[in-house]
């Protein structure tokens, strides 16, 4: 028996969430071979013939403020105070942060009724409004996931804002949200499928640090959530002896309306260099290399404009008891004690 470790601090997940060379649980997702890269299947050394003037890193972050439910008589169904804000951080001689948006949500699940917006007091004079939200979510796992999906759209909005033709855009994650924003490339530092069949598959274990390999097209055609990508991976560090064979690895997603604005192999070039480049290194950052080093910053930034949680939730309260004593109790929030 051979135990491997996974790189990332334990507080932070894992940077692999898939044990087998090909991850085959969605049965909609397929890789397109007749869509790849047009050279042979082996790693490859980018050269970029340009690199763009500025790099632009788009990150967001998220919070749970407060689980609760909506009941109405007999009839009752989860809800969730959720807070998220998105952002932009350009380099190019200095770096700075050019975008930054902040949007609360109180999201009741089990398609109920859109509720009203809720205000609630966060100080002496600040309010903070949370937009009511209503969806089909059963569960508290189902309403984070709502609340990551409605972040990873507004990333989207804050990438085609920042977007420009001299400028290379780096969102971090998945690309399922955006729509044909120019030079825009998704940097996935978790590695939940390989989307490769064994026999290509093994490609992963000869990419050298810096290298990439071919990019080729998957397809998911799940009724409502289907997508289209072009992607790629690429190894920013080798993995140690004792590490895990995808340590070190990032792939790399481009929308395939890019083929129709320019050189899709140039731009995987291009954001492989600029990736490799703003790595992050270990210990300083504990999902280094993945984690950009911009993105530290951002995150940081993004995180302060959310609000203390504490001050928060206390806002959750005091308003939940003003509408208590107001009309019959419509709202109860569950496992949060004073």
């Amino acid at each position: 028996m051979r135990i491997v470790l996974d790189p990332w601090g334990g507080d932070y997940g894992s940077q692999v969430a898939t044990s087998q060379e090909a991850d085959s649980d969605d049965v909609t997702v397929q890789s397109l071979e007749a869509e790849s890269e047009d050279c042979a299947w082996e790693p490859l050394w980018p050269a970029p013939k340009t690199l763009p003037t500025e790099t632009v890193v788009v990150d967001g972050v998220m919070r749970s403020d407060a689980s609760g439910m909506v009941e109405d008589g007999e009839r009752r169904a989860l809800a969730l105070f959720g807070s998220f804000a998105a952002g932009a951080v350009t380099i190019n001689s200095q770096v700075r942060i050019v975008e930054a948006r902040v949007l609360r949500l109180f999201i009741a699940g089990n398609n109920w009724p859109t509720p009203d917006d809720i205000e609630i007091p966060a100080g002496r004079s600040a309010r903070l409004r949370y937009e009511g939200m209503s969806v089909k979510a059963e569960t508290y796992d189902d309403l984070r996931e709502t609340l990551v999906n409605e972040m990873r759209r507004s990333e989207a909005q804050v990438a085609e804002a920042v977007s420009k033709a001299e400028s290379l855009v780096l969102a971090d994650g998945s690309l399922k949200f955006f729509g044909g924003a120019s030079s825009v490339v998704g940097v996935i530092k978790t590695i939940h499928k390989l989307y490769l069949p064994n026999k290509r598959a093994t490609i992963l274990r000869k990419l050298e640090r810096g290298q990439r390999t071919p990019f080729f097209c998957i397809e998911s055609k799940r009724k409502n959530t289907g997508y289209k990508i072009l992607t790629c991976y690429l190894r920013l560090a080798k993995p140690q002896a004792i590490e895990t064979q995808f340590a070190g690895l990032v792939r790399l997603e481009m929308n395939p309306s890019q083929r129709e604005h320019g050189d899709v192999a140039a731009l995987f070039d291009q954001a492989a260099v600029r990736v490799r480049e703003l790595a992050s290194k270990a210990p300083k950052d504990p999902r280094a290399p993945q984690n950009l080093i911009p993105i530290g910053g951002l995150e940081r930034q993004l995180r302060h404009k959310l609000g203390d949680m504490q001050l928060v939730l206390r806002g959750i309260k005091q308003k939940l008891r003003l509408i208590a004593e107001e009309q019959t109790p419509t709202f109860s929030l569950g496992g949060v004690e004073e």
